[in-house]
């Protein structure tokens, strides 16, 4: 143990530290490495071992910063933070990229050993506080994402629906949903009622059985919801006003027909073209819009609905809650939307008379990046927010996946706009053919209903 000790005293020199990370011709990586295998040698020495020259966090005294190397990288990147002051206690140390907090893996009280959170942005300010006390680095951290789509169902037939193995199975995605145990549901269906009517399937992908499993055949359903407490799959149908199914994991998602109950049969929409639902993670009602613009909300035990606001008429295939602002639900509008055609609006359920806007840019549909409020979409279909408040949008009239981040800025994730085709891979190559559906899972992955792919894609962002 003396022999690693006398390491740490040479690795935490600073002088020799500082030099090193300004040595351009030596082997940064490897010395990073050397110096993270001290960093786990101090913070196990809580045994009552001899830890000379680690000092505590003292609130009586200022946080100091100097540098941080590397000063680029990806996903879970290790970097280390230097400066004094810090303490060793993990638990009172909190960092952060941008807004996303970064985990703590150790600390010597001058040195802190962190990873890279999760898409915090190209540019990354980063800052770090302990007790009251909170400081910024002047310098700043490049973030790198990598993004790849791999195809996991559909061979790219739609001759004949075919479950099974993944690798061979026949399908024609159009939604989908991943629940907290990463099922994938995947609603299929036919152009329309006549076209492809034996396409029309509801199924399971068990991605780690490596199998496509049917739930039901003959159901056209529309956009579903999976309840993040009960795992419940609720998905809207046009049969009726109120029909929808549910597939609950406690009856091996055995498929059950349901219908609300209208209180008040003034307000009880003209037709059944309901098109996507989803679930507020603050009150528990799903939430559904017709085409003829009525929002309603509807108690997941009793079934009963009440609508909240009517919007003008046209198919909105995507709604989603963002677990940053819970009461706010988004949705998605197709051509046919009048006024808010091409476009993502937002509602506040809790004051819906007074809060419905158009959040995205000029309605004649095209394809433009950059703030939200001058973006465009063409043919936006399902949407889905994940843990960290970005909402993923299927645009299948541009052909590629893009996403909004929490501040309000678009961005296109895969695909190059306006070309279809099939094509795994990266950035550079990637192509999809009217991506309409979106899933999100446990970690961050994303599943896209490839609609005129016949194929199920995965998407890897890091």
């Amino acid at each position: 143990m003396s022999a690693v000790y006398s390491l740490i005293n040479i690795n935490f020199d600073k002088m020799k530290f500082d030099k090193l990370l300004l040595n351009q011709e030596t082997s940064k990586r490897g010395i990073f490495l050397m110096i993270i295998l001290s960093v786990f040698v101090v913070s196990c020495s809580k045994n009552g071992e001899n830890t000379k020259g680690i000092e505590e966090y003292n609130p009586s005294k200022p946080i100091t910063l100097s540098t941080f190397y590397p000063d680029s990288g990806r996903f879970q990147e290790k970097i280390m933070l230097a400066g004094e002051n810090f303490g060793t206690n993990t638990k009172e140390i909190r960092v952060w990229f941008n807004q996303k907090r970064a985990p703590v893996i150790g600390s010597t009280g001058s040195r802190i050993y962190v990873q890279a959170p999760r898409l915090p942005g190209d540019t990354c300010t980063i800052s770090i506080a302990i007790g009251n006390d909170s400081v910024v680095y002047d310098q700043k951290f490049r973030y790198f994402t990598s993004v790849t789509v791999t195809t996991i169902a559909g061979n790219g037939s739609r001759d004949e629906y075919q479950d099974g193995d993944l690798s061979n199975s026949v399908l024609l995605p159009r939604y989908l949903c991943v629940d907290n145990e990463n099922n994938v549901f995947v609603v299929c269906r036919g152009i329309n009622d006549t076209s492809y009517p034996e396409m029309n399937v509801i199924a399971r992908i068990d991605e780690l059985a490596h199998e496509l499993i049917t739930i039901t055949r003959g159901v056209a359903g529309n956009a579903p919801a999976a309840d993040p407490e009960t795992g419940i799959i609720t998905f809207p149908t046009e049969k009726t006003i109120g029909s929808f199914y549910t597939l609950d994991p406690k009856e091996f998602w055995g498929p059950r027909i349901r219908e609300m109950k209208w209180q008040d049969n003034e307000n009880i929409p003209a037709k059944g073209w309901k098109h996507s639902m989803a679930v507020n993670p603050k009150d528990g009602y799903i939430y559904t819009r017709y085409h003829y613009g009525d929002i309603v909300k509807m108690n997941p035990q009793t079934y009963e609905v009440e609508t909240i606001y009517k919007t003008q008429q046209g198919d909105s295939y995507g709604l989603t809650f963002s677990p940053l602002k819970p009461n706010i639900l988004y949705m998605s509008f197709r051509g046919n939307a009048g006024v808010n055609a091409h476009s993502i609006c937002s509602i506040d359920v809790t004051d819906p008379e007074n809060t419905f806007k158009k959040l995205s840019g000029p309605t004649n549909g095209g394809h433009r990046d950059g703030l939200l409020e001058i973006a465009q979409f063409r043919e936006p279909a399902q949407i889905l927010c994940d843990v960290d408040g970005s909402i993923y949008v299927a645009d299948g009239g541009n052909h590629c996946i893009r996403r909004i981040t929490p501040e309000n800025m678009v961005e296109t994730v895969l695909g190059m706009p306006g070309t279809s085709g099939w094509k795994d891979g990266g950035k550079e190559e990637a192509l999809f053919y009217t991506p309409t559906g979106i899933g999100i899972s446990q970690d961050g992955s994303i599943y896209v209903a490839d609609h005129d792919n016949n194929r199920i894609r995965k998407l890897s962002i890091n």
